[in-house]
């Protein structure tokens, strides 16, 4: 496999994971056949050392009218095999319902399972300030929004993952190792490794592979506990021991398999996630420098967690300890993985301890971006509507250089305000508001009768004045931003802000789409309302079609407003792109303000729909917006929040070519 070989398309790769999640089904069923087997004919064996102990030792005339039976004393007994077998999947499939149960809050659940501490966004660790400012750059880059970020303080190994059952909750976790051994240009090849595994729908795969793997290694977990609670004056200690001993080698067992369950699924996706990662930098050398240091220290990228058993394959790097039974490591070498990358890598690693301090890279160089020159004013991506569908998910070099451009063209009271959760709410209402100055009065007294917090408003005011001077295709970006801070606020502070929120975008009396769109979002990231419904089987557009009208006519009215010809042939535009509902001949209504159920309602149902079904929309809506070839900031802005909300990103469009003499 080389670096271009891999799937270049958003939703093949997606696809690809869906394919794994049914593999990864079929593995856990013959696992679970196997243990089920194994444990049965052990607990059988408990029961006959049991019943012979007891019938020796004691006169039960109960055990011995068992012991004389025809099938008292014989192995194999159908009714005992059935019941424990029963026995055996109840326990089992308890066991993963349970720990998937205990996962539901995605990736800040797992971090929170290995202990980690979430990084505060204000804080004053120079490493840790360096690690939020590449998530954040590379967030913006690819148009989701920013991920929690955790540390493990107690791994001082370099290793990292990303888990996540969506967009809206995903995490990113680093080990201490990690922070304070790799540069910033080995630090963004890791964490563009992650951003992968989230993008290619991996995060949410892993996610769900804890849930099973604890299932299968929950018997061993009994049969240890079982041996550190005998109890050597009790009769029944011997069989109590012998049902520990082969609950513990049942459990050896499960995780020999769980070990073959996580290799078949995990090894390909390194590989993949590798290549995704000098796509989105263009730094091999990036990426190839932290595997170097991985494998030239003394215990690589080891995790000592005990948890790490379970989630061995959400790491960047092997976790587990190396043993003779090489063919179960759930990464591919790490020689092979740098020779992708560098082709030359003789094999050999730099020598490095753990307590040494790690020299600068031979290439601390900033690494320069070559941008390819784009269309004035905003680009059509490639300068083609219909390529729009092919940059969904892949995040190249020139978005990471306009990820970073957007970012240091914040104003710095606003990167200060987004750092905590009531400042990061202030910038969102500031970012809602009007520049019509009677609007705005309107929507200054509808904060001041709803806020509590003291010279909140005047702050709102102030920000919203330092926000006019940004460009429209800025604010998706500041939003993505302010997540994470948005997520520190209380149930009852969620709940109060969306109220405010809704009240605040209905002070004149309209709603805009861009306005139903960040509603929409942000109901979803801070789930105080239920998103999309997990029980929704909707797989065309014969049965969607609706909802895709009444997206594609906001749309269309939002891009010609005050031009209702303009309006109905950019949404006939789109729903051309639709055979299924092209041949429907959907009525099409010019209005400049939209239902709010109407609109909520489609995107719910979008939300869920399969990747074919969303693929096809995306087209649709890119054909929709650009219809009159006259793209504005405002089409462009709102076709990246309708693709987010349908967890299909959309990376910012360059506006201009850096100058190539800046780094």
């Amino acid at each position: 496999m080389t670096l271009m070989s891999r799937e270049n398309n958003f939703f093949a790769r997606q696809a690809r994971a869906r394919k794994n999640r049914r593999l990864q089904v079929l593995l856990f069923a013959a696992a679970v056949s196997a243990i089920i087997a194994a444990a049965t004919a052990a607990l059988r064996l408990v029961w006959l050392v049991f019943l012979q102990f007891h019938t020796t030792t004691t006169f039960d005339p109960s055990a011995q009218a068992w012991k004389s039976t025809s099938s008292g004393m014989k192995f194999f007994d159908p009714a005992f095999f059935l019941f424990t077998g029963l026995l055996v999947v109840i326990v089992i499939l308890g066991a993963s319902i349970y720990k998937t149960y205990l996962l539901q809050g995605g990736g800040a659940a797992v971090a929170e399972m290995f202990g980690c501490r979430k990084i505060k966004a204000d804080t004053d660790d120079p490493n840790e300030r360096r690690l939020l400012n590449v998530v954040e750059e590379m967030s913006i880059a690819s148009g989701i929004p920013v991920p929690l970020v955790y540390v493990m303080d107690s791994e001082h190994n370099i290793n990292a993952f990303a888990a996540g059952h969506t967009l809206f909750d995903a995490a990113v976790t680093v080990t201490r190792g990690a922070l304070d051994k790799l540069n910033r240009d080995e630090l963004q090849g890791v964490i563009a490794h992650e951003f992968s595994h989230i993008l290619n729908g991996d995060a949410r795969l892993n996610l769900q592979m804890i849930g099973i793997l604890f299932g299968i290694l929950f018997l061993g977990i009994a049969g240890r506990k079982l041996l550190s609670t005998g109890k050597a004056s009790s009769r029944a200690v011997i069989p109590q021991v012998v049902a520990g001993v082969l609950l513990v080698v049942i459990g050896y067992g499960g995780s020999f398999l769980g070990r073959l369950i996580q290799r078949a699924i995990t090894r390909q996706q390194e590989l993949l996630a590798d290549a995704t990662s000098v796509q989105f930098t263009r730094n091999p050398p990036g990426l190839a420098g932290a595997l170097k240091k991985i494998g030239g220290s003394t215990f690589g990228a080891l995790i000592i967690s005990p948890a790490a058993a379970q989630a061995g394959h959400l790491f960047f790097a092997e976790s587990q300890p190396a043993s003779w039974l090489g063919f179960l490591a759930t990464h591919p070498p790490l020689a092979e993985r740098i020779r992708l990358l560098e082709p030359s890598f003789d094999g050999t690693f730099p020598i490095m301890k753990t307590e040494q301090q790690i020299p600068p890279a031979k290439y601390t160089t900033p690494y320069r971006l070559v941008v390819p020159s784009v269309v004035s004013g905003v680009a059509l991506i490639s300068a083609a509507t219909a390529d729009v569908v092919n940059q969904v998910g892949n995040p190249g070099p020139e978005h990471l250089a306009e990820g970073q451009a957007i970012l240091n063209s914040l104003p710095a009271d606003i990167r200060e305000s987004i750092k905590s959760p009531v400042g990061a709410a202030s910038v969102i209402y500031a970012l809602l508001m009007e520049n019509d100055n009677e609007l705005r009065a309107a929507q200054t007294n509808t904060l001041r009768r709803s806020l509590t917090v003291q010279n909140q408003t005047e702050q709102i005011v102030k920000l919203h004045r330092d926000l006019s001077g940004l460009r429209p295709q800025h604010r998706l970006p500041l939003i993505e931003l302010a997540m994470p801070s948005l997520s520190g606020l209380t149930g009852l502070e969620k709940r109060n802000f969306l109220l405010i929120l809704r009240a605040l975008t209905n002070a004149d009396a309209r709603i805009t789409l861009f306005e139903l769109s960040v509603l929409w979002l942000l109901s979803v990231y801070l789930r105080t309302e239920p998103g999309p419904s997990s029980n929704i089987n909707l797989s065309s557009f014969g049965q969607l079609g609706l909802a895709a009208s009444i997206l594609l006519a906001a749309l269309a009215n939002t891009g010609s407003k005050g031009n209702p010809a303009g309006a109905e042939a950019a949404f006939r535009a789109g729903v051309a792109r639709i055979p299924e509902l092209a041949a429907r001949k959907p009525e099409f209504r010019y209005e400049e303000d939209f239902s709010y159920n109407k609109v909520n309602n489609a995107l719910d149902r979008l939300s869920a729909a399969p990747l074919q079904v969303k693929q096809t929309l995306i087209d649709a809506c890119a054909h929709c917006a650009f219809a009159d070839s006259n793209v504005t900031d405002e089409e462009t802005d709102l076709l990246r929040i309708i693709a987010l909300a349908l967890e299909c990103p959309l990376p910012p469009f360059p506006e201009s070519t850096p100058d190539p003499g800046v780094a």
